[in-house]
């Protein structure tokens, strides 16, 4: 997974903030010294997690790429002037969920900025929750979508895998059954020709004994007739 983070507002919003905007966010938005800054002596009860929890499901580079890339959006929403996005961040810089802090935190803003109300940070965060809610829908329909495709290329490909291998099975057993009668004729071969063979080597011989018994009775007239006549 890439580590480039998301640009929300490129998605979220169309238009883009014009120079004067900017302008005014420069001028309006309060530092980070003013939002967030609390006396030390500030006693937390309660404090955010750290870490979010841990999961066997995701590997933990995985998992703070993600989170990296959610609050870099969350950070791209934010408008000009003091919002619900620096009263947050004033919050989570103290990390502490005790009311005071919220009560202090509100005067601050106040301090900041005189509009700053419980009912309008309220409605702030709701289109915060709501453009996460979006990404997180759209990047959930996205890797649903890819699952499926991979699994679905994964299943074609078993499948025509699978259709060649029994095809390449049935070719082999064709294959042994051809060489099983080869060898069976192969055996055969020498049985059927030693016996044409043998046949043969008895009519050489039988042929050799022939020939000698009727030569043999043939020069015995002929030394007849010259010791006869």
């Amino acid at each position: 997974m890439s580590k480039e983070k998301f640009n929300w507002k490129g998605l979220f919003i169309n238009e883009e903030e014009n120079s004067e905007e900017k302008k005014a966010k420069e001028v309006k938005e309060p530092t980070r010294s003013q939002t967030q800054s609390f006396p030390e002596t500030t006693t937390p009860v309660s404090k955010f997690p750290v870490q979010p929890p841990k999961t066997t499901l995701v590997n933990d580079t995985v998992l703070n790429t993600v989170i990296e890339m959610y609050e870099s959006g969350f950070e791209s929403l934010n408008k000009p002037g003091y919002d619900f996005y620096e009263f947050f961040k004033a919050i989570k810089a103290v990390g502490s969920n005790d009311p005071s802090v919220y009560k202090m935190a509100l005067t601050m803003a106040q301090g900041v900025d005189s509009n700053v109300t419980k009912s309008g940070l309220l409605s702030q965060a709701d289109f915060y929750i709501n453009e996460i809610e979006k990404v997180h829908k759209q990047y959930s329909s996205q890797g649903s979508t890819k699952k499926t495709k991979i699994l679905e290329a994964q299943k074609t490909k078993k499948d025509s895998l699978s259709a060649e291998v029994s095809q390449l099975e049935k070719k082999l057993i064709d294959i042994q059954n051809q060489i099983s009668v080869k060898k069976d004729l192969l055996s055969s071969v020498d049985a059927n020709l030693m016996s044409e063979v043998s046949e043969i080597d008895q009519k050489i011989v039988a042929n050799d004994k022939a020939r000698s018994k009727i030569l043999e009775t043939i020069v015995a007239v002929v030394d007849g007739i010259k010791s006869n006549l």
